[in-house]
């Protein structure tokens, strides 16, 4: 019956795609393929034979074991921050071979040897197989030969036999030896040579020394090479073996092994390669009588790296594998992948595929792995790639998990045997206190067996998959739950609150604008000692707080809730549990080695829909390796290996999730041109600060520098594609990109890490014809947002549609030609913006300092949005006479030269103050954006505005200009840019327009209205393009989900889920509330719905993609609209204003006060219309004026005459530098709407406006007017500020129109 079930599901496999995180409809249909079983399937790979992997069909199949010999080291539990099965490459040097010792059988005047080989034919050309006296050797395809080679001999007598090997397969080898006769060699039990040794009279002693070694070269005794490959049922007899006698040893192969066959009593050495029970011997089983067990293993280096740097003298370690052929009656030939013969483990699949396609099968191969918890190391060299093979014929293989089943590659084994059963006890603290706690000792024989390599310690603990602490000198809450804090207000007593500032540097950034000023602080001490300690760690230990090494999982450190310690001594496992991951017999698993992973010099190898939990992966000297849909957790922890490409062209990682990945990288690639990484969230990584494990590719070009390689036309180092990237919560400190890379619609956001580096790192190789664009850089107060370093900058940098804010500095760029367009920058510690002069050695960027000139002079910097640091060099910074260049002067700030900056797109908020505004914000420019204050402790917006100011905790995402900002329409049109081309104008430096193509034609849209807007987005746009990781399911609802005080005339915004290929996608999107019920079909990329809502309504809404939705949102609409524009005018005075953020609004005599209102669509006649202003509020000196920055004493304003409210006619008009700017326009007032006769200080006042105000959709002006000239009122402003320049905004005491 579950044979008919999987044909069917093969059959309806076109249907469904399997995400590492949900389900993602994102494939199309795929062709039909052919299936070793016969069976019709679907598959992403054309034309592949459908294969399967299984493991529960392990119980159906018989094992035999058999002794690999390969480049990969072995296991050894102390060598943390080494691999496991550590690949080396003089393998004549190292070979893998087993020491038959000093007991090994001299053969006499008679003898057989006989075993079965099975070599792929790689490694060095001679390959010793066993030896040395008498030997067998292997001899590789050489030019134009069809086969290997093997010979056979004594001393120095050898026997060659030519073209005998020509598949790769298990080969059954034998040779009989009669002093006075023949010496023979049979291959599968046939004949193949034969010489006549009793006729060569004067030949010399056939036994110098024994038949000692099995596998690779020892000493000047065994000269060649080392024989890779697998070696099964070694015999020798002390008689010559019949011909017949042979071929029934080969008919019996999947016989039990016992020793006990006919002529037992002849046998000298036998060995069926199996292990002996004793873990603490480890050695291989000589069923002979001799009982010559022989122990596996060496200590010492096992490599020429590990000899120079003095690692691992005195570990233990297994080099060779002792592994399982698996057959069974219906099988008897072993797996083939078939419904009837599943693989039952990945690594057979692996190995069978690689005989197949080295015989020739080239096919492409599709394996379904089916559901379940896979406990291998997967070391794999030369998979579908070796130079014997015709590789214009490879095709993919691929290994897909099962649909709607999990896979997960686990590096943990299961405590799950009577042995391990848990039993509670107490346990004393140093403070005298005890503890319950749970422990059992640990069967490491029963462990030692299942995985078939020595294992004596514990990496890591799970209780029923939650990871447990190893146990250190600082407690915290398990660091695997999800965070409720960030840099800024880190959660208490987790793994982010052991991250602490100085108290220096904490009013440093609390500031905000007040205080952006380069400081000169110390990194040093941002972290405090408990922090420090959890960087590298080595085999000795590091300092702890008690003094002494410290190693994790430490019994003195045992004393937190979800902490584990080993007693190694006793091999005791001690864990203080939680109340809802209690141990028992079945529900614990542990780590016990670090790399599982291993795969050299291969190609076209993608791994689908799998999960690799608890242990690393390395890839290297692989072409086309692919990972997608897949989830990465626990790869690494305190002391172990992170995952790592190494000289892996072409490679991809889509649609993955890195998770929990502690002290390694989560993801670093280098040497390896053309990497893509597509859809990857990095989330919960690197827990301790100073190490920044960024996810790095890097070097990504041949030869020795990239300059080289560029200048010998070489493009195979183009770099990486960085695209739809999230990584959050996490100390790794964002990317390092590499040489000519492409980072777009990446989100960086709570990245707690302090140090001299970047959230999106680029020196001068990556930063040379890299483009960043789409892209948030959000709250890293400890790094750099984005930064083109090296001592001597690299040119031709593309910066454009990037968002960095509440970061050390936003964007510090060094080096010249660089093209920086439409990007936000404030809320930054130190610099927003900083195109710095110094670190540039003109063009030769191999020229060094001393040949240093200006740099970024030549930079283009247009639409650009600074806030309070603007340190710019740049030409398009000055207006022509005064920059530095001219003045030979060294600043470098352009603080004061407004009309100028505005010309070419630059709005500077420091530069916008004047009239005792102070500087202007770009938050209150922007519609709903992130802001930094908001994400201090709610404890300290009490203890600064007296109240938190922000109705709901959550932060805002809308970097659009918000309607009537004077950012809209304010930029530079830039050809490729914001024309709604795809090219632009060709630089005449080096021909290049930009440094990358779109990614689809229209990414870089067109400006809407007159005129390009200030900032990273457009105002009125149809797309709002939402960067990082894409979910299965749409995503990211602006405004929030619960979000309150919603702009009546708004636009809702969401993200599609990640697709390959979004061509005709579509999404449909429903509204319902007050006035609306509508749903709209939009096509990707639009993914904005312009609506305009009932005042104080509440509203539902969706969005499905391809039938799959993202879940019901809603949202609160505000009964209220505040002043597109408010602006006092000195009427005698006809100038231009400039656009200051003014916190009041003056009335007196030559003043008049404007407010521009635009009235929403959706008012109507039953709607009540309210204008409600607030007087300003302050404490009166003598003479009655106002005391600066004073609190209030309820004294009233004083009025003779009356505020007059009229209606102004006039449409369109602002602060802009043009014909309608308020300053110039005609001032006539139209019609009287009402009067305030009494006014109190800092009291609301109220004017009904219903009848006055009976057009709706259109704009709607208010001025105010004393009629007495000797009155003088303030009231505030749409700009007003809670405190000192408005740091945050205060709504409260804000103009607005009320609908009721």
């Amino acid at each position: 019956m579950r044979h008919i079930l999987i044909i069917f599901s093969i059959f309806l496999l076109f249907l469904t795609v399997i995400s590492c995180a949900k389900k993602d409809d994102s494939s199309s249909s795929s062709p039909s393929i052919s299936s070793s079983s016969g069976a019709n399937a679907t598959s992403s790979c054309p034309g592949c034979i459908v294969l399967y992997i299984d493991k529960e069909s392990l119980s159906k199949y018989k094992t035999d074991n058999y002794l690999l010999l390969d480049p990969f080291e072995g296991h050894r539990q102390n060598g943390l921050k080494t691999a496991d099965f550590e690949f080396y490459h003089e393998s004549s040097s190292f070979p893998d071979f087993i020491d038959l010792t000093e007991s090994a059988p001299t053969l006499g005047d008679t003898f057989t040897i006989e075993m079965w080989i099975w070599s792929d034919q790689h490694g060095e050309q001679h390959q010793r197989i066993i030896g040395p006296n008498p030997y067998i050797s292997l001899h590789g395809k050489i030019a134009n030969d069809n086969g290997s080679e093997i010979r056979y001999g004594l001393n120095k007598k050898g026997i060659r036999i030519r073209h005998i090997i020509q598949k790769v397969d298990w080969y059954h080898i034998a040779v009989t030896f009669d002093r006075s006769d023949d010496f023979i060699f049979y291959l599968n039990g046939e004949e193949v040579s034969r010489y006549k040794w009793g006729k060569k009279t004067n030949e010399a002693a056939p036994w110098d020394n024994a038949t000692r070694y099995i596998g690779g070269k020892v000493d000047n005794h065994f000269n060649g090479g080392t024989f890779l490959g697998k070696i099964d049922d070694v015999r020798m007899w002390n008689v010559v073996r019949s011909q017949e006698e042979i071929q029934e040893t080969i008919r019996s192969r999947n016989q039990p092994k016992t020793g006990n066959e006919p002529g037992y009593e002849n046998l000298v050495a036998y060995y069926p390669m199996d292990l002996n029970d004793d873990n603490a011997t480890w050695e291989l089983v000589d069923l002979s009588p001799r009982k010559n067990n022989v122990k596996m293993g060496r200590r010492g280096p096992l490599s020429r790296a590990n000899i120079s740097s003095g690692k691992f003298t005195g570990d233990f370690i297994i080099n060779e594998e002792i592994r399982p052929r698996y057959f069974s009656d219906d099988c008897p030939d072993g797996p083939d992948g078939s419904l009837t013969c599943p693989y039952p483990t990945i690594r057979s699949a692996m190995d069978d595929l690689h005989k197949r396609i080295k015989n020739g099968q080239y096919g492409g191969y599709h394996l379904y792995v089916r559901e379940g918890r896979y406990t291998e190391t997967l070391n794999k060299w030369h998979l579908n790639r070796d130079n014997q093979m015709d590789m214009s014929k490879v095709r993919p293989i691929v290994f897909e998990g099962y649909p709607n089943e999990k896979v997960i590659i686990d590096g943990t084994v299961a405590l799950n045997d009577n042995s391990s059963n848990w039993e509670q006890a107490s346990h004393q603290l140093d403070n005298g206190t005890s503890i319950n706690i749970y422990k059992t000792v640990v069967d490491f024989d029963n462990i030692s067996k299942e995985i078939r390599t020595p294992i004596s310690s514990i990496y890591q603990l799970f209780v029923n998959d939650r990871y447990m602490i190893p146990a250190m000198p600082m407690n915290f809450k398990n660091p695997t739950d999800p965070t409720t804090g960030n840099p800024k207000n880190p959660e208490p007593n987790t793994i982010w609150s052991l991250w602490k500032r100085t108290e220096e540097a904490a009013i440093v950034q609390v500031d905000d604008e007040d205080t952006i000023d380069e400081e000169n602080i110390d990194n040093s001490t941002m972290y405090d000692n408990a922090t420090m300690l959890a960087q590298s760690i080595t085999p000795s230990g590091r300092p702890s707080s008690k003094g002494g090494p410290y190693v994790p999982g430490s019994l003195e450190f045992f004393d937190g809730v979800e902490e584990w310690a080993f007693d190694n001594n006793t091999k005791t496992l001690y864990l203080y549990a939680s109340d809802n991951f209690t141990p028992n017999s079945t529900n614990v698993r542990i780590r016990v080695r670090d790399r599982f992973v291993n795969i050299r010099n291969s190609e076209n190898i993608t791994f689908k829909n799998i999960d690799f939990f608890a242990g690393s992966i390395t890839i290297r000297g692989t072409k086309h390796f692919t990972l997608e849909n897949c989830r990465f957790s626990f790869n690494s922890d305190m002391g172990l290996l992170g995952n790592s490409i190494e000289y892996s062209p072409i490679s991809t990682v889509r649609n993955c999730i890195f998770e929990y990945i502690n002290d390694g990288h989560s993801w670093s690639q280098q040497l390896s041109s053309h990497p893509v990484l597509e859809n990857v969230l990095f989330r919960y990584n690197d827990w301790f600060g100073g190490t920044a494990w960024s996810p790095t590719t890097d070097r990504n070009y041949r030869g020795d520098s990239m300059s080289q390689a560029e200048a010998q036309g070489d493009q195979s180092w183009y770099g990486t594609q960085w695209r739809y990237i999230t990584i959050e919560n996490t100390f790794t400190a964002g990317i390092f990109a590499g040489p000519r890379s492409l980072v777009e619609y990446a989100r960086f956001e709570n990245l707690y890490e302090g140090c001299d580096c970047s959230v999106i790192q680029r020196n001068a190789a990556g930063a040379r014809y890299s483009t960043t664009r789409f892209t948030w850089i959000i709250n890293a107060p400890g790094l750099n947002g984005m930064r083109f370093d090296s001592k001597c900058g690299a040119r031709f940098g593309d910066v454009h549609n990037v968002v960095s804010i509440g970061n050390r500095r936003g964007f510090r760029l060094k080096g010249d030609f660089h093209d920086v367009y439409h990007v936000n920058a404030y809320d930054n510690r130190r610099q927003d913006i900083t195109l710095s002069v110094d670190k540039y050695c003109g063009p030769d960027i191999e020229g060094g300092r001393e040949k240093g000139e200006p740099g970024n002079w030549n930079s283009n910097v247009h639409n650009v949005l600074v806030g309070g640091s603007f340190q710019c060099f740049s030409e398009d910074c000055w207006a022509e006479g005064t920059d530095p260049m001219t003045n030979k002067t060294g600043v470098f700030n352009p603080s004061f030269d407004f009309p100028h900056l505005d010309s070419v797109g630059i709005w500077f908020g420091r530069n916008l103050s004047g009239q005792g505004s102070g500087w202007s914000s770009p938050k209150k420019e922007l519609a709903k954006p992130w802001i930094q204050m908001r994400s201090l402790p709610e404890s300290k917006l009490i203890e600064k505005f007296g109240a938190n100011p922000w109705n709901v905790p959550a932060q805002d995402y809308d970097f659009r200009p918000k309607k009537g900002s004077y950012l809209i329409d304010s930029g530079v049109i830039i050809p490729g840019i914001n024309d709604g081309k795809d090219t632009g104008v060709p630089h005449p430096e080096d021909g290049i327009d930009f440094n990358h193509t779109p990614l689809y034609s229209g990414q870089k849209r067109k400006f809407v209205g007159e005129a390009p807007d200030i900032g990273a987005y457009e105002y009125g746009d149809s797309v709002y393009w939402i960067p990082g990781f894409r979910y299965p399911h749409p995503s990211v609802p602006i405004p929030n989900d619960g979000a309150v005080d919603v702009p009546i005339d708004y636009s809702l915004v969401w993200n599609y889920p990640y697709k390959k290929d979004y061509s005709n996608t579509k999404a449909s999107v429903k509204v319902s509330g007050p006035g609306v019920n509508l749903t709209k079909e939009f096509k990707y990329p639009h993914n904005v719905f312009f609506q305009v809502f009932e005042p104080g309504g509440t509203y539902n809404w969706s969005v499905t993609v391809d039938g799959v939705s993202g879940g019901n949102w809603s949202f609160k609409v505000d009964d209220k609209i505040y002043p597109l524009n408010d602006r006092s005018v000195d009427t005698t005075d006809k100038k231009s204003l400039l656009p200051y953020q003014i916190n009041n609004l003056e009335v007196s005599q030559n003043k008049i006060a404007f407010l521009l209102f635009d009235i929403p669509s959706s008012i109507n006649g039953n709607h009540k219309i309210k204008l409600n202003l607030v007087p300003y509020e302050c404490v009166r000196k003598d003479n009655g004026a106002c005391k600066k920055d004073a609190q209030h004493d309820g004294s009233v304003v004083s009025l003779n005459g009356e505020i007059e409210i009229y209606k102004y006619d006039y449409k369109g008009w602002g602060e802009k530098t043009d014909k309608k700017n308020i300053g110039i326009i005609d001032h006539s007032l139209g019609t009287k709407l009402a009067t305030l006769t009494s006014l109190y200080d800092g009291t609301a006042v109220s004017v009904d406006l219903t009848d006055q105000i009976y057009s709706y959709g259109e704009e709607f002006s208010i001025a105010l007017k004393v009629s007495d000239p000797s009155d003088k009122v303030y009231f505030y402003s749409k700009e007003k500020g809670i405190t000192g320049r408005g740091i945050v905004t205060n709504v409260i005491v804000w103009p607005y129109l009320s609908f009721q």
